[in-house]
């Protein structure tokens, strides 16, 4: 067995490796993050806004379309990361061999996991950044918030992206994936914050909503609309929650 023996290089190498395939393909990798927020702010910003109007957050009125933009950001990272470390990392290790190819090289257990999981940030991170040029050239999120909002991005990148790590490391067949996508994804995707406000929710609902990682990044990406009441304490909770993902998936993938 490799020493578990961590370097730069080493985990560099691997994140290069991916992203040199990245590259090969970039046009197709690049579309569903430039595609979707403007479908979804086409279909719900321009379909709802009618119904809609303006929406309360943060005890000030303010325009659906403004409202649900930083939220396309949260969603877009939430995807791209999560499915990168969860199905791709899958696939690379079980079905392409990738992780096995890459430790016949003066590289680590250790070193292939975490530059597998910095990729996953790392397309978590693109597709953030790209949604919020859209909102930006949108005139719906200032490009200063967008500048300000980098550091809670790449937070929220890391923590799915070892959410999504977790997962490739405790499934055994790749159907066993939408698990936690209907159990954990779709909940986020929908009752977080993202299209209404979760003061519209049945209180208990809400709570358990407020509890779910993406509604701290949410929150926090909307900081422009006025911070949440003890932000703090939300980017507390997702620090603590991706150490305590790092940990846990650490201990899955890394054998002893």
């Amino acid at each position: 067995m490799k020493s578990p023996a961590i370097t730069a290089w080493g985990v560099y190498s691997v994140w290069h490796r991916h992203a040199m395939v990245y590259r090969r393909t970039w046009l197709v990798n690049c579309l569903p993050p430039l595609s979707e927020p403007i479908i979804y702010l086409v279909s719900f910003g321009y379909g709802l806004t009618p119904l809609v109007g303006d929406v309360t957050y943060a005890n000030q009125s303010v325009p659906y379309l403004n409202f649900i933009a930083p939220a396309m950001i949260a969603i877009g990272i939430l995807f791209q990361s999560f499915f990168e470390g969860a199905y791709a990392s899958f696939i690379r290790l079980n079905f392409q061999k990738t992780w096995q190819a890459l430790l016949t090289a003066p590289l680590s257990f250790a070193e292939v996991f975490l530059g597998d999981w910095l990729w996953a940030a790392t397309k978590g991170m693109i597709a953030g950044s790209l949604t919020g040029v859209i909102a930006t050239v949108w005139g719906l999120y200032p490009v200063w918030n967008l500048f300000f909002a980098i550091p809670i991005m790449l937070l929220g990148s890391l923590l799915f992206g070892a959410m999504g790590l977790l997962t490739a490391g405790s499934i055994r067949q790749i159907d066993q994936v939408n698990i936690p996508i209907f159990l954990l994804i779709v909940p986020m995707f929908t009752l977080c914050g993202t299209y209404f406000p979760r003061t519209t929710l049945p209180p208990i609902l809400g709570q358990i909503a407020t509890i779910l990682p993406l509604s701290s990044l949410t929150d926090l990406l909307r900081w422009n609309l006025g911070l949440p009441e003890f932000w703090w304490l939300k980017l507390l909770w997702m620090i603590t929650l991706m150490i305590i993902l790092r940990a846990w998936q650490f201990a899955r993938f890394i054998p002893s």
